[in-house]
């Protein structure tokens, strides 16, 4: 039984929730886990919505009050906890999901150093306490669960190893290695995988109604992730273009004085600023594995061969500039500057790529 209806690609996903939404055996808890853009958010969603449904006995109408509700992010007992800064103002959260609802692909995440506070939790547990509204019992969705703070870890533990009865925790994360073993381990792991870049193509054309040598463009460039080809194919094609991490991994080779290295980052992180940034830094991160893995004979992960085809960088090479890209992802999400960061990123890719005497990279 699949009940997604929004999200595609996510065959095992969907049967794996289905098949146990059909016996009614849903687990108290799940962590949601892969890349971001791929469907996670809209998958708890459809879950809710079918748990919720007042109409359909399998999978979810979607045009009921309830589906209606969980889809706008009104529903009583289905809520939405995400890492928020200290000065985060209620309306800063409120435009944040206005956006979603309206767009259906926007992040619902602040910018900045956010975390989940053991405050947000504890708010959780007293909610979990008291009955439901509707008496068909709770979900709670927990957006980037990676980000919580130790406390709030712990304090969720308590939740998962003694679950109040009609409760779903579906925790949602892009690098859940971050998570407490501990959380891990109490909670069924669900993976969600990049798509294939045709199906992405056709997704495109179907919901955008663009032709397919644009949706091709964007459906390369999109790092198997549907949600990214949606933002990009909305207002930034042509940034996402101009910013594809091989061809900025070339121009930062071409040039021949730091100077012009660090007037490129500027340029770049003055463009994507922060948000951008952060999903450059990924995507940069997920070539540079599967350039590894290329060096090393394996098949690559999340990038077609004719992608990846013709670049010539060794282990080595890849390693040094995988491990420059994921320090900057680090200090982009604690909240370090963008243009201070990518500065330092561009600047150590230059001098390693220089220093193995090469003048290309493809």
């Amino acid at each position: 039984m699949s009940f997604l209806k929004k999200v595609k690609g996510q065959e095992q996903a969907a049967e794996r929730l289905g098949r146990s939404m059909l016996k009614g055996r849903l687990a108290h808890a799940y962590l949601f886990g892969g890349p971001s853009g791929v469907g996670k958010l809209t998958t708890a969603l459809e879950l809710a919505a079918a748990w919720m449904c007042s109409v359909s006995d399998s999978g979810y109408c979607g045009t009921c009050n309830d589906c209606a509700r969980v889809f706008r992010f009104q529903h009583p007992d289905v809520r939405l906890m995400i890492p928020q800064l200290e000065k985060t103002k209620p309306e800063d959260i409120a435009s944040l999901m206005q956006a979603r609802v309206d767009d259906g692909i926007s992040p619902v995440r602040i910018p900045g150093n956010s975390t989940i506070k053991i405050d947000q939790i504890r708010s959780m547990e007293r909610r979990l306490s008291r009955k439901s509204f509707e008496n068909k019992g709770h979900i709670e969705i927990i957006v980037d669960a990676d980000r919580m703070g130790v406390e709030a870890a712990n304090a969720l533990l308590k939740t998962l190893e003694e679950p109040p009865d009609d409760t779903v925790i579906i925790l949602i994360s892009s690098a859940w290695s971050a998570l407490l073993p501990t959380v891990r381990s109490r909670a069924h792991m669900v993976r969600f995988r990049r798509l294939d870049e045709n199906l992405i193509v056709d997704i495109l054309m179907s919901r955008t109604g663009m032709n397919r040598e644009l949706a091709a463009e964007i459906a390369v460039a999109s790092d198997g992730r549907p949600g990214m080809a949606f933002m990009h194919s909305n207002d930034s094609v042509s940034l996402l273009m101009e910013y594809d991490p091989l061809k900025v991994l070339q121009e930062i080779v071409d040039k021949t004085m730091a100077s012009q290295v660090i007037l490129m980052a500027a340029d770049v992180s003055r463009k994507l600023r922060r948000e951008g940034s952060l999903e450059f830094t990924m995507e940069m991160q997920s070539i540079l594995l599967d350039l590894r893995r290329k060096s090393m004979g394996l098949k690559a992960l999340a990038h077609t061969e004719q992608y990846l085809d013709g670049i010539d960088m060794n282990d080595d090479e890849a390693e040094g500039l995988l491990s420059i890209f994921q320090t900057a992802r680090s200090r982009l999400r604690g909240n370090g500057n963008p243009q201070i960061v990518l500065t330092a990123a561009f600047l150590g890719s230059w001098e390693v790529i220089k220093a193995a005497g090469k003048d290309s990279v493809s």
